[in-house]
C-alpha cells in the first residue's frame, strides 16, 4: 500500500477520496440505522398497542363466559402476525386460561445480537376489564418476536446502506477525475516541462496552460518555477565564473599552492609552486612531501601536518631542499572537509629575502653600525641570560663601563669622520684582547662596556681579575691610535661592578655607570670598582632628577626679584631669579638644580617658564603703575635654551602675548655660550637687538672667550662676576681685573654692572673706579613679587630705600 501511495499524486488522491467516501457513507448509514432502530421501536409499541385494543374486549367476554374455545381462537389469530412469539390469558385469580406459542421459525439473527440492538423492547401486558357488567376478567400477555423485528429493520436499512455507498463512491470517483484534470494532469505537464528545460531556456508549456492557470496556484507555481529556473541559471553562471576565477587565482597566485588528499598525496599544483620548487606538476604529483624537505626539517613539519585539525589553520616555517640548496619557506596549512572528503591546502611562500631582512634588522637592532660591536640592547639581553644562569650555577660576573677621555674634543676638532675611525680603531684593538667569556659592546657615543661572564667563586680573586682586566684595557687605550691621517693619543676611564646573580640587570648597569662617573670625577684615566657607599650619591642624584621632573611638570618654581641700582641709589630694574622650594628639602639652590636640569634636558622648559612668568609679572606691574618703562627686567637664558631653533619665535610670541615693551627686557647670556657657535650666536643676538630687547653678558670674566669678540657682539652691558667683586678690597688681582673690565667696557661704550655688592665699602670703592650700576645684598635680597614692590617701590616714580 505504501508503494502505491508513493507513486502518483492522482492515485493518492483517488484512494484517499474513495476511502473517505466509504468511511463517511458507513458512518452516515450507521447513524441512520441507529435512528431507524429507535423509530422502529416506537412503531412496534404503537402496533402492539393497537393490536391489544382489538382483542382486549373479546378476550374479556370469553373469560367472563369461560369460553375457552373462543379465547383460544382469538389468541391463535394473534399468532398469525410473525412479530408475536407467544400469547397467554389468565383469569382473575391468575390461573392460566389459554395460551399459544408461535410455530418454530428459523432466523439468521441470533438472540445475542437481538438483545444487543433491542435490549429494552418490552413484553406487552394488559388487564382485561368488562364494563357491562363490571368485571375484572384477568390479564393478557403478549411476547414480541424480537428476531423477526430486528431482521425486518436490518433488511430495510441494508438497502439504504447500499444506496448511500454507491452514491458516495460515485461522487468520490467524479471528484478524483475532476482533480486529475484540474491539478494532476497540468502539474504532470509542468513537471515534464521543467525536467526537459535546457540551460538558459524558458519552460516549454502550451498556451492553454497559461490561459487556464494564469491566476491559480498552478500559475503561481509555474511563475515560481520560472523564477527558480532563472535563479538556478544565474547561480550556475556565477558558479562557472567563480570556478574560472578560482582556477585563475590559483594559477596566477604569487605563492605556491599544493592540494593534498586524505593520504597527504599531492593532487593539485599551481604554476608558482612549479617555479619555486623547479619541478613540473606531473612529477610533483608523483612525489611524496618528504622528498621536498631538508632532512632536518621534515620531522617537525610532519608532526604539524598530522596534528592539524579541521577548521584550525596554522602557519609553519620549514626548509625545502631544492637542487641541493636549502630554501626557507613559510607554509599556511588549512584542513577542511568538502562532500565527505578531507583535503589540506598548502600555501607556500619563499621567505629567503625576509630571512635576510630579519637577519639585517637583527644586526641593526643588536649591533653598532660604526664599530660593528654588539650594542646596549645586546649587552642587556646577555646580562639577563647571565643572571638567570647564576640562579642555578653560583659564581661571580662583572660589568665594566669604559669612556674615552677627551673624545668630544677630538671629535669636534678633527671632525666626526676621524672620531668614527678612532672608535673603530679602539674597538678593533680591544676586541683582540678579550676571550670568549667577555662580551664587548658599544653603549653609545664614546662609551663601551664589557660583560665578564665566568670569573669564579672567590670574591678576592675576582676583584683582582677585574682590576687586571681594567689595567690591560687602560694600557691598550693609551697606545697611539691612527685615525685617518692622524695619530691620536687618548686615555680611558673605567668603572666596574661585580655581581653574583641576585641583582636586577638595571641595577647592575646603574652601578657600573656610577663607578664610571666616579672615575671621571677622579681625574680620568683611572679605574673605579663600585662600592655600596657610592649608591647614596647616585640615589641622591636620581632623587633630584625625579623631584625636578615633578617640579617642572606641576610648575612648583617661583620667581624672586633682586633690585639693580645706580650710583644715585635709584632703581634701574631687577633680575628675575628662579627659586625652588621642595616639600622635604626646603629651598634648593639654582646652582644645584640648574646643572642637573641642563643634563637631563629640562632646562629649555624651565627657561621658557621663567621668561613667561617674568614677562607676565612685568605686564601686571605696568598696568598697576608699579613699573617704569625705563626699568629693565633681567632674565637669564641658558646656553642650551639659547641654541634652540625655536628660541626666537618663542621670544616674539611671549612679548606679543604679554604686551611688554621690548625695552623693558634684558636677556643675560654667558660668554661660554659663544664657544659653541659664534656665528650662529651672533646672528641670533642681532635679531634680538632688532626686536628692541637688551643683551647682557652674565658672569663676565669667568669664561674662556676671546676679548676680541666684544667689539662685534651687540651687547649693552657686562655683569662683573661676584667672585671678583667679593675680594675687591683685599685682592689686588681681583681689583685689577675689575679696573680692566670697566676700562675696556668704557672704551667700547658698554655699561658695566657689578654683582655681589654686599657692603658699603664695596659700593664706595666701585664708585671710585667709575662703576655706576650695582646688584647685591647691600641693596636688597631677592624677594617674592609683592615683597619686592613693598620694599623698593612707593609708586611709579618714587624709590623706597632698601638700606
Amino acid at each position: 500500500m505504501g508503494v502505491v501511495l508513493s507513486k502518483s499524486l492522482f492515485i493518492k488522491q483517488a484512494i484517499l477520496t474513495l476511502a473517505l467516501a466509504i468511511v463517511l457513507s458507513l458512518l452516515s448509514s450507521g447513524v441512520q440505522f441507529i435512528d431507524g432502530v429507535q423509530y422502529q421501536k416506537k412503531q412496534i409499541d404503537q402496533d402492539f398497542d393497537e393490536l391489544l385494543v382489538v382483542v382486549e374486549k373479546p378476550l374479556s367476554e370469553a373469560v367472563f363466559r369461560l369460553d375457552i374455545a373462543f379465547a383460544q381462537q382469538q389468541i391463535d389469530s394473534l399468532l398469525l402476525s410473525p412479530s408475536i412469539a407467544y400469547v397467554a390469558v389468565r383469569d382473575e385469580s391468575g390461573e392460566l386460561f389459554v395460551e399459544a406459542t408461535a410455530a418454530n421459525r428459523i432466523f439468521s439473527i441470533s438472540h445475542s445480537l437481538t438483545d444487543y440492538f433491542l435490549p429494552d423492547l418490552q413484553d406487552y401486558k394488559r388487564e382485561l376489564y368488562l364494563e357491562m357488567p363490571a368485571f375484572q376478567a384477568g390479564s393478557l400477555l403478549v411476547l414480541p418476536e424480537k428476531r423477526y423485528l430486528l431482521d425486518k429493520i436490518l433488511k430495510e436499512h441494508l438497502s439504504i446502506l447500499i444506496y448511500n455507498l454507491f452514491k458516495d463512491v460515485l461522487l468520490a470517483s467524479l471528484i478524483s477525475l475532476v482533480f486529475y484534470f484540474l491539478v494532476t494532469h497540468p502539474l504532470k505537464r509542468l513537471t515534464e516541462s521543467l525536467s526537459t528545460a535546457g540551460y538558459n531556456e524558458k519552460l516549454p508549456l502550451p498556451k492553454s496552460f497559461y490561459r487556464r492557470h494564469k491566476s491559480d496556484e498552478l500559475g503561481h507555481l509555474h511563475a515560481t518555477f520560472s523564477l527558480l529556473l532563472n535563479k538556478l541559471n544565474t547561480a550556475l553562471s556565477d558558479l562557472e565564473r567563480s570556478d574560472s576565477h578560482t582556477k585563475a587565482m590559483i594559477e596566477h597566485a604569487a605563492d605556491g599552492i599544493l592540494l593534498l588528499d586524505e593520504n597527504n598525496k599531492i593532487t593539485l599544483v599551481n604554476t608558482a609552486a612549479e617555479f619555486m620548487l623547479k619541478i613540473k606538476s606531473e612529477i610533483l604529483k608523483s612525489r611524496s612531501l618528504e622528498s621536498l624537505h631538508a632532512s632536518s626539517s621534515w620531522c617537525v613539519f610532519s608532526e604539524a601536518l598530522n596534528s592539524l585539525q579541521i577548521g584550525a589553520p596554522r602557519t609553519v616555517e620549514t626548509l625545502y631542499q631544492i637542487q641541493n640548496i636549502e630554501l626557507p619557506v613559510e607554509i599556511r596549512l588549512a584542513k577542511y572537509k568538502i562532500q565527505d572528503k578531507i583535503e589540506v591546502l598548502m600555501l607556500i611562500r619563499d621567505v629567503s629575502e625576509r630571512k635576510e631582512t630579519e637577519a639585517h634588522i637583527h644586526h641593526l637592532a643588536y649591533y653598532d653600525l660604526v664599530t660593528n660591536l654588539p650594542n646596549r640592547q645586546y649587552l642587556a639581553d646577555k646580562l639577563r641570560e647571565v643572571l638567570q644562569h647564576r640562579q642555578h650555577v653560583p659564581g661571580y660576573s662583572a660589568v665594566v663601563f669604559m669612556d674615552l677621555d677627551r673624545f668630544k674634543t677630538i671629535n669636534d676638532s678633527l671632525g666626526h669622520n676621524v672620531g668614527d675611525q678612532l672608535l673603530c680603531c679602539v674597538a678593533s684593538q680591544l676586541s683582540s684582547l678579550i676571550d670568549d667569556d667577555v662580551i664587548f659592546a658599544r653603549m653609545g657615543g664614546d662609551e663601551f662596556a664589557f660583560l665578564l661572564t665566568n670569573l669564579g667563586n672567590d670574591k678576592e680573586r675576582v676583584e683582582k681579575a677585574v682590576n687586571g682586566f681594567a689595567d690591560s684595557i687602560m694600557y691598550a687605550c693609551q697606545q697611539v691610535k691612527k685615525a685617518g691621517h692622524h695619530e691620536v693619543h687618548i686615555t680611558a676611564s673605567l668603572g666596574a661592578t661585580i655581581f653574583d646573580g641576585f641583582e636586577f640587570s638595571e641595577i647592575i648597569l646603574k652601578q657600573a655607570d656610577t663607578a664610571l662617573y666616579r672615575a671621571k670625577e677622579g681625574g680620568r684615566n683611572t679605574f673605579v670598582l663600585y662600592k655600596k657607599e657610592m649608591q647614596a650619591v647616585s640615589d641622591a642624584r636620581l632623587e633630584m632628577e625625579k623631584a625636578l621632573h615633578h617640579a617642572t611638570e606641576f610648575k612648583l618654581f617661583e620667581l624672586y626679584y633682586q633690585p639693580q641700582m645706580n650710583h644715585k641709589n635709584e632703581l634701574i630694574g631687577a633680575e628675575a631669579l628662579i627659586r625652588w622650594k621642595d616639600d622635604v628639602k626646603g629651598f634648593i639652590s639654582p646652582a644645584v638644580f640648574i646643572p642637573v636640569a641642563e643634563e637631563i634636558g629640562l632646562i629649555v622648559e624651565i627657561g621658557n617658564w621663567v621668561l613667561n612668568e617674568a614677562l607676565s609679572q612685568v605686564a601686571t606691574w605696568l598696568k598697576e603703575g608699579k613699573w617704569q618703562l625705563s626699568w629693565r627686567i633681567s632674565i637669564n637664558v641658558s646656553p642650551i635654551q639659547f641654541q634652540q631653533a625655536g628660541f626666537l619665535p618663542m621670544l616674539r610670541a611671549q612679548l606679543q602675548k604679554h604686551d611688554v615693551p621690548a625695552g623693558c627686557v634684558d636677556l643675560e647670556i654667558t660668554e661660554n655660550m659663544l664657544l659653541n657657535d659664534l656665528s650662529s650666536s651672533l646672528e641670533k643676538m642681532n635679531v634680538i637687538k632688532s626686536l628692541g630687547v637688551y643683551l647682557s653678558i652674565d658672569d663676565f670674566g669667568t669664561g674662556y672667550s676671546s676679548l676680541k669678540y666684544l667689539k662685534s657682539l651687540p651687547i649693552d652691558r657686562l655683569k662683573i662676576d661676584q667672585s671678583f667683586v667679593r675680594d675687591l678690597l683685599t685682592d689686588k688681582s681681583d681689583e685689577a681685573i675689575v679696573h680692566a673690565v670697566i676700562a675696556m667696557a668704557k672704551a667700547l661704550n658698554i655699561n658695566v654692572l657689578a654683582e655681589g655688592v654686599e657692603t658699603l665699602s664695596h659700593y664706595d670703592r666701585l664708585r671710585e673706579i667709575n662703576c655706576f650700576y650695582y646688584q647685591g645684598y647691600y641693596f636688597g635680597h631677592p624677594l617674592p613679587p609683592d615683597e619686592f614692590i613693598a620694599a623698593f617701590v612707593y609708586d611709579s616714580t618714587t624709590l623706597k630705600p632698601g638700606f
